[in-house]
């Protein structure tokens, strides 16, 4: 892809800002709904601890050179989370956890029905009109970067916005230079995908609703924006502040509109 002179290049984080993870929390309240409500505990937050627990697992994996997809992080972690959380397997299993055998507690018909969402999430309603204003105004183009292995994203966008505005996608997933965000190896690959290789002139914007990917996008050259819905908090005492913050991508999308327009 290479960055035409009229255009600026969005570059969109995917998972939890495009998408949100509704589908998998529905999911996992159909599956884990009498021990949720027995525990007093929401399924969205067993859900965002598996998320970001997969998240923490990927990166170590990857800063030991030893990188393994996002997606087998979740499938591998997901009865350790489940059993952290005190669950145990709506339909009887003849094996019962144990520190010395690796043999999930959890049989394939009780996961899968969560983790098949991995594959149908939900996109953000703000998700769409965003796109139509910036596509609107006719001086940008659009990039998805992700965690996420790019087929997989790539399904997401066509479900979510159909083929012809999915083919207006470039897609980067960090299984390209497997490096799990937030090295600064991912952002690099993402400046070379986009034609700007180190020391030509840069300029495109980064949109995620996570301070820690903007915290590390910023320090890579792009200019920052930041969705709300998500994280809620803007830590700017840690990771310091985006360039534009919004209450979602919508609201993101104007402001960014608006910045350009300055330039």
């Amino acid at each position: 892809m290479s960055q035409s002179t009229q255009t600026v290049p969005l570059v969109f984080d995917v998972l939890g800002t495009c998408f949100s993870w509704d589908a998998t929390v529905d999911a996992f309240d159909q599956v884990f709904g009498d021990q949720l409500r027995e525990k007093g505990i929401p399924a969205r937050s067993v859900v965002f601890d598996w998320f970001h627990s997969a998240q923490r697992d990927f990166t170590y994996l990857s800063v030991n050179n030893s990188y393994t997809p996002i997606t087998q992080v979740l499938k591998a972690i997901l009865p350790r989370v489940l059993l952290q959380h005190g669950f145990t397997s709506p339909t009887p299993t003849a094996s019962s956890p144990s520190p010395s055998s690796p043999t999930s507690p959890f049989p394939s018909s009780v996961l899968e029905p969560v983790l098949s969402t991995l594959s149908k999430m939900t996109p953000r309603e703000s998700l769409a009109p965003s796109l139509a204003r910036l596509l609107g105004a006719g001086t940008f183009c659009l990039m998805a970067a992700t965690n996420g292995g790019a087929d997989n994203t790539l399904r997401l966008l066509v479900r979510a916005l159909g083929e012809d505005q999915a083919k207006r996608w470039e897609v980067f997933s960090c299984d390209e230079v497997r490096r799990a965000k937030p090295d600064p190896a991912v952002y690099e690959g993402v400046w070379k995908r986009l034609g700007l290789e180190n020391g030509a002139q840069r300029k495109a914007w980064f949109i995620a609703s996570h301070n820690w990917d903007l915290f590390a996008a910023k320090k890579a050259g792009f200019k920052t924006a930041w969705a709300s819905y998500e994280e809620h908090v803007l830590q700017d005492n840690i990771f310091g502040k985006p360039d534009i913050v919004g209450l979602d991508l919508d609201d993101v999308a104007k402001q960014i509109i608006a910045a350009e327009k300055t330039q």
